[in-house]
């Protein structure tokens, strides 16, 4: 546990020289053991503020659920999502790495890196450092931005590119996915709008 508290100090407070002295490569056993931990606990913190929101909206309608008016759905339904929770968010979290570190992978490779995919993994096993915050509402946000200037910290070290290339591959899926979110919802309102004539 010590070890765990020394690398998470490391990358929060140092990103710089963490991700330059990480050794690139050396197997996938102790960077997703560090996001094991972290993934829990975003799993278990996760669950205690879905309890709280559940208990906040039972007080303020008077003990009676959406779910058909019945307090034991209700708790049951916050006690389900809880649980699912604890137990999918880390799995999930386990698989995405994997998952979204092929597509960084690809996009370090676009923009010149010359670095490995076990590398990329280990850029973002390391960075889910933030996970211990990512469960705070609002400071949640702030600990995705930073977990965003991680990865570009981790890529230009891990793939040798210049930190301007890093930034251009770690924020490129999110601008993308910004701008199909704005086709979609331009495209209903444009549908709508012609259907109402």
């Amino acid at each position: 546990m010590d070890n765990f508290v020394d690398t998470w100090k490391k990358v929060i407070t140092s990103p710089s020289a963490f991700y330059e002295s990480m050794p690139k490569e050396g197997g996938y056993s102790e960077p997703l053991k560090f996001a094991a931990i972290n993934l829990i606990v975003l799993g278990i913190g996760s669950a205690i503020i879905s309890i709280l929101i559940n208990k906040i909206g039972f007080n303020l309608t008077g003990n009676m659920s959406m779910l058909g008016g019945s307090t034991v759905m209700a708790t049951e339904f916050t006690i389900m999502s809880a649980i699912s929770d604890i137990i999918i968010i880390p799995i999930m979290g386990i698989i995405g790495l994997f998952i979204f570190g092929a597509i960084l992978f690809i996009l370090f490779k676009i923009v010149g890196g010359t670095g490995s995919y076990e590398g990329t993994v280990r850029i973002l096993s390391y960075s889910s450092a933030v996970s211990l915050f990512a469960w705070i509402p609002i400071v949640g946000m702030l600990a995705g931005l930073y977990e965003l200037y991680l990865d570009i910290v981790g890529g230009t070290y891990v793939h040798n590119i210049s930190t301007l290339r890093s930034a251009i591959a770690v924020l490129l899926p999110f601008v993308l996915l910004v701008i199909l979110v704005v086709v979609v919802v331009i495209g209903f309102f444009t549908i709508s709008s012609v259907s109402s004539y």
